[in-house]
């Protein structure tokens, strides 16, 4: 037994070993399920950690042997016991370690094999990890691989969304850190701008299809627009900017292909790859002009079709906004802002889209070839035509365009802002339509002059109806309509399409734009006189007669009562109707282009001052031609001045006859002779060659009375065109600027020139018909110079010795009032004749006064009393047959010249009477008198004072007075002539 000390030890010792070798039963097994496995046994620590244990257990071991031996030497029997069990239990500890030896040989061996198969097992296990991660990177790849190749077939299929989705799910997989270090991956991450790049090619390539394509695809379009939503902000681009790209580049192509066209024979096959490549300008300079009409209409379809895409596109845009604004799907957010984007870029691009239209048109009229007669005056118009209608397009197109808003503006002040969008192309227009205009005047005026002026037929009277009109206002309506196709205010234009293109299958309306050459007016008066013939068969028959130009009328059945009847129509000539012709081409062109309106009428007016130039130059004697276009400014600075005052006051007295004339024809000389034509074949002419107009060939001829039916013709017709102009005034004044209306009041002053024309020329007719020697028994100049020769120095006059003379001098003047009536088939209305008559009792007046200055100083007071009688006698008789003839003897004649007219009393027979009666004055008297009577010539004015003042020295004396009197007086008249002071009135 134990004391209760060594108890208390021994239970020390006992907590002192570890509770295993008190609490588990197989300690050994504890032991080995402690250790962790697999142990590496060739590590020198893990060997020197068994040690230790082993060494602690050991110690333990000697321990609780010497306790157990200090208890068995207390208790021997115990000891002995203790022995006992002691040997067994060192047999027991014995086959323990032998036990533990051989586990621990065992151990070993597990060990080793237990390392072993763990060194391959972790092997293995990284094996299979690697493979495991190589198989899912593969499968990465294969991704990468599928959302490759789906792009390529999305961009094909043109799935667009999709493709833009693949290209995202492709960039977000190659931007992954496992991907950086393949080099293989590194090329198709290269790649990936390359095919952003392909995208947006595919969708640019998508909007020019919906942007200029015959057809839209709406679903297409949208599609194209959602993949744009899909798109970041640094990808996408701007799609309103490239439709407008697109289409500027389809109508600088469309329109080198349309000039391509047609600047090409078609017969030729394909055009060359020189023209292909050829400027646009070079292209249109090689049409032929008959082809200018049908290529602006291909072109112009294809720009409206461009206009109608462009609106639809607006209103696409806006429709399919306002159905997807009521959609809250967040996904779709995107897609709404793209839409308001682009139908805000569609809206602002309007501006772009016509302006650049009306650019490359303008381009294409600069460089066309607009002359004349190479481009026809019809399809010049309808190119107008053309033009206009594509100006109409373009307005309406512009009509819903945004303007920047003014305070106080009003709706024709925007309506006006609007209209500047065309400005280009109206002033292009404009430009080149005064280039052919210009054109067609230098080659009209040129064939007027060579075809209707210089031919001797021209001036024949032609048999028309009473009711014919030389300008008929039908014909002067141009084949230009126009529209108000963009609607009124700021209502929405309606939409259109490509079906209601007003160019597709174009066809001109012929008989609009028909134009009536100078060379084929024939056949219109002829339609004309059968449809007037078929109302009135005995009016007209002597003018279907002219028409047909066949015997179907014999000549006895052209009695006076047809001539008679044909009488009452106007008169007018060839010329006359050829110019009305070419007046109405000139007004239908104000119509046409009235921006140049004002430049078209004052052509107009210019060709009529040249056809009364033509007339007067025509029909006046040459020598009265120069008289009368004398400068007499110029004159009076010559050196002969004093010797040809004579010549100078007479030609003065002529211009003061008709100054209007001479004013109008010298501002339309100096305006020819500034101008030149050129141009075509004509171009050897010019202004100064337009003024060379040789005589009539009859103004010297007997059998014709020196050409009385075509002078009388001439001026009347003068007159018919100017009533003609009259009666068109309105309409004309209608197509002129609201600013420059005013212009037509120099149709007033033509009326006046009309008038002093036929002054001009009816004066020289009648001078010519009496001084021609082989018209009658006696001229004038050999009637005064056989009279000058008489006894006139007697005192006794039982009978008259110019008796015989002045019997002779009635008897041509009665053969002269049977033959002026039949003059030219009697085509000489009776207003006419009797103007001719009085100018002829004129002339005979003034032949009267050249007598009584012949006879000089040897004439007696008796003398001039007989010769006055002799006067009185043929006054009468010339009185009687004129008005004989008239058939009204109480008919009132007004005056050949108003009492205002500065020359009106050398028209009158008290301008006889007058000199005569000065021969009576006293010789104190005389200078005065000649100063107040400067309208007598100045032969007359000496041999006055000759007769009165005897005295040789007084009587120069005088004559050198009243020449510097009548030199200043010419300088001051000459002066105010051209000025334009003077304004003495015709008839």
């Amino acid at each position: 037994r134990s004391s209760p000390g060594s108890a208390a030890a021994s239970a020390a010792r006992l907590d002192a070993l570890p509770e295993r070798f008190v609490v588990t039963e197989n300690v050994v097994a504890k032991e080995l399920e402690d250790i962790e496995w697999p142990r590496d046994l060739d590590d020198s620590r893990a060997i020197e950690a068994i040690e230790e244990r082993i060494s602690r257990y050991t110690a333990f071991s000697e321990k609780i042997n010497a306790q157990l031996s200090a208890r068995v030497m207390a208790n021997y029997n115990e000891f002995v016991q203790g022995m006992q069990q002691v040997q067994a239990m060192e047999t027991e500890v014995t086959l323990i370690g032998v036990l533990i030896k051989n586990g621990r040989r065992k151990l070993h061996e597990r060990d080793l094999g237990i390392v072993q198969g763990s060194m391959m097992v972790s092997r293995k296990y990284k094996k299979a990890q690697r493979l495991k991660r190589l198989l899912e990177l593969l499968s990465e790849f294969q991704e990468v691989a599928h959302a490759h190749a789906r792009l390529g077939e999305c961009l094909g299929s043109e799935l667009y969304c999709e493709a833009i989705d693949q290209h995202s799910a492709l960039r977000d997989a190659l931007a992954a850190d496992e991907f950086r270090k393949f080099p293989g991956l590194a090329g198709l991450k290269d790649g990936l701008g390359q095919h952003l790049v392909l995208v947006q090619q595919k969708l640019s390539d998508g909007l020019r299809v919906a942007a200029v394509s015959a057809d839209f695809d709406a679903e297409r379009y949208e599609e194209i627009l959602k993949a744009y939503s899909m798109m970041s902000h640094d990808q996408a681009l701007s799609v309103g900017k490239e439709l407008l790209r697109h289409v500027t580049e389809c109508i600088v192509a469309v329109s080198k292909q349309c000039v391509l066209m047609y600047a090409v024979d078609v017969t030729q096959g394909s055009p060359a790859d020189g023209l292909q490549k050829a400027q646009l300008r070079d292209l249109c300079r090689s049409m032929h002009p008959s082809h200018f009409s049908d290529c602006m209409t291909t072109l112009y379809e294809h720009l409206c079709n461009f206009l109608y895409r462009h609106q639809f596109l607006c209103r696409w845009h806006e429709f399919r906004a306002q159905g997807v604004a009521s959609e809250d799907d967040r996904e779709r957010s995107r897609f709404r802002e793209v839409l308001r984007e682009v139908q805000s870029e569609l809206v602002a691009s309007k501006r772009n889209v016509w302006e650049y239209i009306s650019q490359q048109v303008s381009h294409i009229l600069i460089s066309l070839e607009f002359q004349y007669p190479g481009l026809s005056e019809e399809s010049f118009l309808q190119i107008l035509h053309l033009t206009q209608m594509l100006i109409d397009e373009g307005d309406a197109f512009m009509a819903d365009y945004p303007l920047a808003s003014r305070s106080g503006s009003s709706t024709s002040a925007t309506t006006d802002r609007r209209r500047q969008w065309s400005a280009p192309i109206k002033n292009t227009l404009k430009s080149k339509a005064h280039d052919y205009f210009q054109s067609l005047h230098a080659h009209a005026w040129v064939a007027f002059k060579a075809d209707c002026i210089e031919k001797e037929d021209n001036w024949q009277r032609l048999p028309v109806a009473r009711s014919y009109q030389l300008i008929r206002k039908e014909r002067l309506q141009c084949g230009i309509i126009k529209k108000d196709a963009g609607g009124k205010g700021d209502a929405a234009p309606k939409v259109r399409t490509a079906e209601s293109n007003p160019f597709k299958n174009y066809k001109p309306d012929l008989a609009a734009f028909a134009v009536e050459e100078c060379g084929e007016q024939g056949g219109a008066l002829e339609g004309r006189g059968r449809d007037d013939a078929a109302d009135d068969v005995d009016e007209h028959a002597l003018l279907q007669h002219w028409i047909d130009d066949n015997d179907s009328l014999a000549p006895e059945q052209i009695g006076s009562s047809m001539l008679s009847n044909s009488n009452r129509s106007p008169v007018v000539s060839k010329a006359t109707v050829e110019l009305a012709r070419l007046l109405e081409r000139y007004f239908r062109m104000m119509g046409a282009v009235p921006q140049l309106a004002l430049d078209v009428f004052q052509s107009a007016m210019q060709l009529v001052e040249f056809y009364m130039h033509c007339v007067l130059f025509l029909f006046v004697q040459d020598r009265h031609s120069r008289a009368f276009m004398e400068d007499l400014e110029a004159a009076q600075q010559a050196p002969n001045a004093e010797a040809r005052l004579p010549q100078r006051h007479e030609a003065l007295l002529l211009q003061l006859l008709c100054p209007e004339l001479r004013r109008a024809i010298t501002r339309s000389r100096e305006s020819m002779a500034s101008s030149s034509f050129g141009g075509d074949a004509q171009g050897a002419f010019n202004g100064l060659a337009m003024l060379q107009v040789t005589p009539f060939p009859k103004l010297n001829s007997p059998s014709t009375l020196c050409g009385l039916s075509e002078r009388c013709t001439a001026v009347e017709s003068v007159f018919a065109l100017i009533a003609a102009l009259r009666d068109v005034r309105p309409l004309l004044t209608e197509r002129l600027p609201k600013d420059k209306q005013e212009a037509v009041d120099c149709l007033s002053s033509q009326e006046v020139l009309a008038a002093q024309l036929r002054t001009l020329v009816l004066r020289s007719a009648a001078s010519d018909v009496l001084e021609v020697p082989q018209m009658g028994r006696v001229s004038m100049d050999h009637f005064s110079n056989t009279m000058q020769a008489l006894r006139w120095d007697v005192r006794d006059f039982s009978t008259s010795p110019g008796a015989p003379y002045f019997e002779q001098l009635r008897a041509q003047i009665e053969e002269l009032s049977r033959r002026i009536p039949s003059a030219g088939g009697g085509s000489i209305p009776f207003a006419t004749q009797r103007l001719v008559w009085r100018w002829m009792e004129v002339r005979i007046m003034h032949e009267c006064a050249e007598v009584v200055a012949k006879c000089g100083r040897k004439k007696t007071p008796e003398a001039l009393e007989q010769l006055a009688k002799d006067f009185q006698s043929i006054r009468m008789s010339v009185q009687q047959n004129f008005r004989s003839n008239a058939g009204d003897d109480s008919e009132e004649e007004p005056p050949l010249l108003p009492e205002e007219h500065p020359l009106a009393l050398t028209a009158r027979w008290e301008y006889l009477d007058g000199f005569m009666k000065a021969h009576a004055l006293p010789a104190d008297k005389i200078l005065e008198w000649c100063k107040g009577a400067s309208e007598y010539p100045l032969r007359l004015h000496r041999a006055l004072i000759e007769y009165v003042q005897g005295n040789p020295k007084t009587q120069r004396q005088i004559v050198m007075d009243f020449e510097a009197f009548l030199a200043g007086r010419i300088a001051q008249a000459a002066s105010e002539l051209s000025s334009g002071a003077s304004r003495a009135g015709g008839p």
